[in-house]
């Protein structure tokens, strides 16, 4: 047998795309004068301020019927926190619905019938607690590796992708945060830092909600078969999901260097990505985080204020790689007169990169 076709990359890729380039980059740079200068990175900007768009679920009658069920719709909005919404729906079967301006041309995440055990599974898995106990440690992204269920391949992936995200932590550097600056003051949370996780999620298993959400509400063919890798930052926000095979080292550092970076547009609708579906009062769990990291451990003094330049652990360095000339420029202090148009163009260069991954 011949070698499988792989997707036109480089040059190809990109002239057959660049009408939309072109216009994605045009739109940019028209919305940049309405976004003020931000130095916060990304990741902790999303984290802080980004409310998860809802997914819609369409009920049948019938389901209004069950005790259990209608009291979780009754609290829906007001007691509970996960972001969803409910509305009448016209079969026999409850529909859950991505998030999207237009109902109409909202993609289904799932059809079957409503009980309070599959409502459960809906709302929230061990995978989704585990994203959002990390974010709420204060890791920057989680990286989630979707099995193939081919061990090796899988195995392989893995080691490949740790060992990279264990050098992003070591060689990168945050933008420094104006303390002067009003449009870079960070909300409640974790202490600021750069951190990067792994986690495996097996193909055949509990988490199917939560591998059709992570693939997005347009998932690329090629995450039906292979290993694929999707990265989880903020409030439950997907950067993008794209192919392991074709996701190598130089990718997960253009990837990781956008969410460290500083937030250079902070209208979440002009930054790539969507949300999943997550039962976190996220509010009251940063307010926490928050009380938690300025309390240091009982009989233990808070360590200083100064971190050792080389703290092989990482645990309270902040970061931030520069592999290009406009993200270098974010190493140094922060300039209130720093054209906004520089931000727009890295914002559009990296959108244009994601962009380019995915199709």
């Amino acid at each position: 047998m011949g070698a499988p076709a792989r997707r036109p990359c480089g040059p190809v890729l990109w002239l057959r795309r660049w009408p939309i380039a072109i216009a994605f980059l045009i739109v940019t740079l028209a919305h940049a004068a309405q976004c003020p200068a931000c130095t916060v990175p990304v990741f902790r900007y999303g984290l802080d301020n980004w409310q998860a768009d809802a997914y819609r679920i369409e009920l049948p009658a019938a389901a209004m019927q069950d005790g259990k069920l209608a009291d979780f719709f009754r609290n829906l909005g007001t007691a509970l926190p996960v972001n969803l919404e409910a509305k009448p729906g016209t079969g026999t079967e409850a529909r859950l619905l991505f998030p999207h301006p237009e109902e109409a041309k909202s993609p289904v995440v799932w059809t079957g019938t409503l009980t309070p055990t599959s409502l459960a599974a809906l709302t929230d898995s061990p995978a989704r607690k585990e994203i959002a106990r990390r974010i709420l440690a204060g890791e920057s992204v989680v990286w989630v590796l979707a099995e193939s269920g081919n061990q090796a391949e899988d195995d392989a992936i893995a080691a490949r992708v740790e060992k990279r995200l264990r050098y992003l932590e070591q060689v990168a550097i945050l933008p420094r945060i104006d303390p002067n600056d009003p449009t870079s003051k960070l909300g409640p949370g974790p202490a600021l830092r750069v951190k990067f996780s792994r986690l495996r999620v097996p193909r055949a298993g509990d988490e199917s909600i939560l591998l059709k959400m992570l693939a997005g509400p347009k998932p690329a063919a090629e995450l039906a078969t292979g290993p694929w890798l999707a990265a989880v930052f903020g409030r439950g926000r997907v950067l993008g999901a794209w192919p392991a095979a074709d996701f190598g080292d130089a990718e997960l550092e253009e990837a990781s260097l956008f969410l460290l970076g500083a937030c250079s547009c902070q209208v979440k609708r002009q930054n790539p990505g969507w949300d999943l579906l997550m039962n976190v009062n996220w509010p009251e769990e940063l307010q926490a985080a928050a009380e938690k990291a300025s309390s240091p451990p009982s009989g233990i003094a808070k360590p200083p204020a100064a971190v050792p330049k080389n703290n092989p652990t990482n645990e309270a360095q902040t970061i931030t790689i520069a592999s290009t000339a406009a993200l270098e420029a974010t190493s140094s202090a922060p300039d209130s007169t720093t054209p906004m148009w520089l931000g727009a163009v890295v914002c559009a260069i990296v959108g244009l990169f994601l962009f380019a991954r995915r199709g």
